[in-house]
This record gives structure tokens, C-alpha cells and sequence, in this order.
């Protein structure tokens, strides 16, 4: 199932607001190179799947879609900017089949033209005069950096954990969708519990799409199969098998040096694939828990925005 097969179960109204979502950049001159080169990179093509999440959290909420809107456009930038940021740290010459920013420009300019991405989504955001969505932006910010720093310490930690994996996950994908559940009830006024529930939902939603992608990694065949074996990336399924060669728990990746996890590769994707289908029940869970919550404060239900979040959830999670 494609993200262009979903469109049953999308309203017109959000495939519409997704379409007229503006990424040129074009009312922010204050050096169009720099736009010119994120739109000819990052910035082109992609599955906008953070805007359509968004918009989608929206109609479970009944906010209008010219309010969300800008919000919708703000999450995909500042994913935008990390795609920048990861090509350099990855040292990736693809993206989404074509030249990846670094190669079209060169690794000094493609972390300038991230650096850019933030600073616009921050001075749009204040712009609006919402305080509490510049905070929980830059927190995403924040948690964007120490994600990948985490995962650099990663291949190289004494002590390599489940648990440190979990948090990579957490703080590079999770983080971003945590703003397309979160930005909709801070919109909709909800009080601080309930969107800190709507925060948990957008990171277990991201967490289990990031270990999805981890799965991916080893199937896919798009020129970037193999990423995270030949960057010493220790993603999900890496972990796993290697635990299950060396028969331990915890790694020392210091004395670790060849990653070649062939023979257990097979179970190794199993188990991240039990573990993806527990968070997908914590996802389905929280998300009742969130419409059953707004339905008592709000007196408002949309089944329909229920049942295709459902949907959406089980898609990200089995894209295999």
C-alpha cells in the first residue's frame, strides 16, 4: 500500500490542503540561493506524509484547515532541514533516487541551507505570536541535534542497549511527528495532560515508522539499500542481529568492528517487527483514548477522522 493508495480513506478536503501547501519559500528572499538549492533537494517531491498527519490530527480536533495550514508547513521544513543535515553526517550522494544535497552543492552549504530551514520555521512561528509553538518546536529542534549525536555515540558505545536504540528513534523521527499530534491540540486549546497524551501518540507513531524504516533498509532498492551498514549506523535490526550473534544484550561496539549480520538477519527482523506491532497497539489505544477524552470536554466525535488515523497508523507501520 502506497501513500497515493490511502486516498480512500483521506477527505478531499486534506488531500486539497496538502496540494496548496506552498515549500518555494518564495516570500523569504533574504538569499534565494539558498532556496533555490533546497528546492531543487530536500525540498522536491517526498510524500508530505508529517502536513498530511497533521491535517489529519486537525479533523479529528474540527479545526479549520486555513488555521493548520501554516503549521502543516512549518513540520515539513524542519523535516526538510534534517534531510539536509543527515545527508553530510551520513556522507549520502542519494535521496529519494536522485543527487542528495551535499553532492549538488557540497556539505558546508547543504548544513547552511539546514541551519536556514530552522531559523525561517522559528521566525515564522513567532511571527504568529504563539509562544507555546515556538516552545514546542524548538524542543523538537533540540531533540532533532541530540538524536543524531546519539546515534554517532552509538556505533562506537561500550554499553549499547535496546534502550539506546529506542531513543534514536525517539528523538530523530518521533520528535517530528510528536509536532503533527501536538501543534493540532495546542490549536485546539487542550489542556496540558491531554496534549502531552497527543505527544506520546505522534512519538510512538514516529518510533514505530522509524523502525519500520529500519526493516527497510535491507529490502528496499531505491540506491540506498545498505545505508546503515555502510555508515556504521546502528539501527534497529543491526542491533538485534547483533545481539543475537553475540548472544548478549548489550554490545560493546567498540570491539565490534565487522557488522556483517547475515545469519541472523532473518530472526533479527522478526523481533523488531514484534516490537513494532506493540507500539502500533499502544498507537491504536492512545489515539481511542485522545477521541474518547476530547468527545467528554469538547462534545465533539469525528468517526471518520478516527477511523483513517487508524488506518494511517497501521500503514506506517507495514509498509514491508
Amino acid at each position: 500500500m502506497s501513500l497515493i493508495s490511502l486516498g480512500s480513506i483521506l477527505s478531499p478536503e486534506i488531500a486539497k490542503s496538502v496540494g496548496q501547501l506552498d515549500f518555494s519559500l518564495a516570500e523569504w528572499d533574504r538569499n534565494p540561493r539558498i532556496a533555490t538549492l533546497l528546492s531543487k533537494t530536500v525540498l522536491k517531491g517526498g510524500k508530505r506524509l508529517r502536513p498530511l498527519m497533521t491535517f489529519m490530527v486537525a479533523d479529528l480536533f474540527k479545526l479549520d484547515h486555513a488555521e493548520v495550514a501554516p503549521y502543516a508547513r512549518f513540520v515539513e521544513l524542519v523535516h526538510a532541514s534534517t534531510l539536509a543535515h543527515d545527508d553530510v553526517v551520513d556522507n549520502a550522494d542519494v535521496r529519494r533516487g536522485e543527487a542528495s544535497i551535499n553532492a549538488v552543492a557540497s556539505n558546508k552549504r547543504a548544513v547552511l541551507a539546514g541551519d536556514y530551514l530552522l531559523s525561517y520555521v522559528l521566525q515564522e512561528i513567532a511571527s504568529t505570536g504563539r509562544n507555546d509553538l515556538v516552545i514546542e518546536m524548538a524542543r523538537i529542534i533540540a531533540d532533532l541535534a541530540e538524536g543524531e549525536w546519539l546515534q554517532i555515540e552509538n556505533a562506537d558505545a561500550s554499553h549499547l542497549k535496546w534502550t539506546d536504540i529506542e531513543s534514536v528513534a525517539l528523538h530523530k523521527t518521533g520528535s517530528v511527528l510528536r509536532w503533527s499530534f501536538a501543534a493540532p491540540a495546542l490549536l485546539a486549546n487542550m489542556d496540558e495532560p491531554f496534549i502531552q497524551k497527543c505527544r506520546r501518540l505522534g512519538e510512538a507513531v514516529g518510533i514505530a515508522f522509524q523502525m519500520t524504516d529500519d526493516i527497510l533498509d535491507f529490502v528496499r532498492k531505491d540506491g540506498a539499500e545498505g545505508a546503515d551498514v555502510k555508515n556504521r549506523v546502528i539501527n534497529a535490526v543491526i542491533f538485534e542481529a547483533l545481539a543475537l550473534k553475540y548472544q548478549t544484550e548489550m554490545l560493546d561496539m567498540s570491539k565490534i568492528q565487522d557488522l556483517d549480520i547475515s545469519e541472523t538477519l532473518d530472526t533479527a527482523v522478526l523481533k523488531v517487527r514484534a516490537r513494532v506491532d506493540h507500539l502500533v497497539k499502544e498507537c491504536h489505544e492512545l489515539l481511542h483514548e485522545i477521541a474518547d477524552e476530547f468527545e467528554q470536554k469538547r462534545g465533539i466525535r469525528v468517526e471518520s477522522a478516527i477511523s483513517s488515523l487508524d488506518t494511517m497508523i497501521n500503514f506506517l507501520a507495514q509498509r514491508i
